[in-house]
């Protein structure tokens, strides 16, 4: 017998660590409260689902579940992994998963719970086995118990220190402990030894809030973060000659769209401007602003994005990317004549000086040159005969006044996820979003069809009608799918994921 002797690794004099400038801010790491992907990045390090997508797209992993099946169409068996414990050492058992699923599918306040509603009970086998009961076929039930709501948090602690505390000082059972939550500055996360998957290799994940892109590059330039994303393309040249960054990019998995006001009982603006009436509560001038964009030429100025009518990225079948995505498609949906008789029927004269005012909020940057496309719609809907406020807010500001508490009136930007399993549920009249309600019952008899129909060719045809009612009653006007830049300091091992998230529970060091 021949034995080797394997030298061990040497001690670490520092830990290693790994700085991403994040844009900030955030509110709460209670998770499954907000949609916020912003958040959801950061609570990614924290939290432990029963299962996750994976990186590359091509299915799903177990995380605090071992194993899983399908027992009927209308039931899924979870297996947990043994001696599973959140940080604080409370166990995470079956108990534990139906507390949480239960929490989420049944507070109307959390912005997830939508989302759960096709949960109709969870029963509880044995300490290590939980079943998760629907009302109907599921046909995206992967997805949906491995996205937004999915995170498992401790229920004794939470309900010892309650809900506004845990916000502040969160325990999960993720591969990494959060030590520091600042919301405007940074949030840091120690690895955790105990972590069923084995100690995360880097000891030290920080995210550094820097808002503003310059400030970001620059902060990568000096050294001073390792990561940043959704910097404009005319920065790529630069950062690929800088000594040790290396770029890449990836699908972001987003769609850039306008927002417009088709009620005024949501959120809160009909407080905040009393008595304003918006232009676009007429449909037929949603239409015209439809209308007015030229989609391909906004796509060409963002730099990193393609441009569409649909929301859901052309990667998914379900997007009709043949018929909805890519300039030639596009291009039909740029009529500015159109869009102008559009306003003559909505009863204004454009061209003889009675033309409709409306309001545009829009980010001066959240993923990269925001502002310079935000001026270019409000020159196009100038040109085909509105009269456009415009309102330019920097990114923490633009989130606190006006997307969060609702404040929109006419038109406000919005960069969204669009992932085919969860669209169909934001536009039914269950569905209460802060800045819009939708209720065209046809339209949710569409969409409860998609989201139990298991054959993919059926599922596709079905969203083929869910499209004409997503532009017909054109509560939003997506103008471009995100693609997104990454600069990455070279000595790290990581690579953007196929759903845009950030996350860096595989990142490594380059040996």
């Amino acid at each position: 017998t021949t034995v080797t002797e394997i030298a061990a690794e040497p001690a670490r004099d520092e830990p290693i660590e790994f700085v991403f400038a994040h844009p900030g801010p955030i509110d709460t790491l209670d998770a499954p409260v907000t949609w916020f992907l912003r958040t959801h990045w950061v609570a990614n390090q924290l939290y432990d689902c029963l299962i996750w997508r994976k990186a590359d797209g091509s299915g799903y992993e177990g995380q605090a579940a071992e194993s899983w099946e399908i027992l009927d169409e209308l039931t899924w068996r979870f297996n947990l992994r043994p001696d599973l414990t959140f940080h604080n050492g409370e166990p995470l058992d079956a108990e534990a998963v139906k507390w949480n699923i239960d929490r989420v599918r049944t507070r109307q306040d959390f912005m997830v719970q939508p989302q759960w509603l096709f949960v109709k009970e969870v029963n509880v086998v044995d300490e290590l086995t939980v079943d998760i009961l629907t009302h109907e076929p599921e046909a995206y039930f992967e997805f949906s118990v491995s996205f937004n709501g999915c995170q498992l948090l401790p229920p004794q602690y939470l309900e010892e220190v309650g809900e506004e505390e845990f916000a502040r000082n969160p325990v999960g059972s993720g591969p990494y402990v959060l030590t520091q939550f600042s919301p405007d500055e940074r949030y840091v996360f120690e690895a955790w030894d105990d972590y069923w998957a084995g100690r995360p290799e880097v000891d030290r994940v920080i995210y550094q809030v820097i808002p503003e892109s310059a400030s970001q590059i620059a902060a990568l330039l000096a050294g001073q973060v390792d990561l940043i994303v959704g910097f404009q393309p005319v920065e790529i040249d630069r950062l690929s000659r800088a000594d040790g960054i290396r770029v890449t990019s990836g699908s972001a998995s987003r769609a850039a769209s306008l927002v417009m006001r088709t009620e005024l009982e949501s959120g809160n603006m009909a407080q905040t401007y009393p008595g304003y009436e918006p232009a676009t509560l007429d449909k037929r001038v949603r239409h015209a602003i439809q209308f007015a964009l030229d989609r391909a030429l906004l796509a060409e100025i963002q730099g990193s994005a393609y441009p569409t009518v649909a929301r859901v990225p052309r990667a998914w079948p379900e997007a009709h990317a043949d018929k909805y995505s890519g300039p030639e498609n596009v291009d039909k949906w740029f009529d500015p004549d159109k869009a102008k008789g559009l306003l003559i029927e909505a009863g204004y004269d454009p061209d003889g000086g009675n033309r409709p005012t409306v309001y545009f909020d829009a980010p001066a940057f959240e993923f990269g040159n925001e502002k310079e496309v935000a001026e270019a719609i409000a020159a196009m809907l100038e040109d085909v005969g509105f009269d456009v406020e415009m309102r330019l807010l920097e990114s923490s500001a633009y989130l606190e006044q006006v997307h969060s508490p609702g404040n929109n009136r006419d038109i406000m930007w919005v960069t969204l996820g669009g992932s085919a399993p969860l669209v169909p549920l934001f536009y039914q009249c269950s569905w209460y979003d802060l800045y819009y309600h939708v209720c065209v019952e046809e339209w949710d008899e569409v969409s409860n069809e998609i989201l139990k129909t298991f054959d993919l060719d059926e599922r596709v045809a079905l969203w083929g009608e869910w499209w004409e009612y997503y532009l017909d009653v054109a509560v939003y006007a997506t103008i471009f799918e995100m693609e997104n830049q990454y600069a990455i300091n070279d000595r790290f091992n990581w690579e953007p994921r196929a759903d845009g998230w950030m996350t860096f529970r595989d990142l490594t060091v380059r040996r």
